[in-house]
């Protein structure tokens, strides 16, 4: 088992040598169309599903609000703090 996963690591390990050594024998992988994922997020809108990707949104900007919300006071007493000493 353990020889399996040398020997595999030493093959990846020569292939990526191989793929550096020949960048003109890897394809370029093609742009996406320009409003593609405005597309899809708006047929999943209409389907009234809630997708990772828009909770994850969510919760990014709700933690960025209170992140700022907690910073600005505490940047404000600091602030007075070191003026006062």
């Amino acid at each position: 088992m353990k020889f399996n996963q040398i020997s595999k690591e030493k093959l990846e390990a020569h292939l990526l040598d191989y793929m550096l050594k020949h960048p003109e024998l890897t394809p370029d992988v093609p742009a996406p169309p320009t409003d593609e994922f405005q597309k899809i997020m708006a047929e999943l809108d209409k389907r009234g599903t809630k997708t990772i990707v828009r909770r994850q949104l969510i919760i990014l900007h709700f933690c960025n609000f209170i992140i700022y919300c907690i910073h600005k006071p505490v940047l404000i007493i600091r602030n007075k703090f070191i003026k006062n000493t």
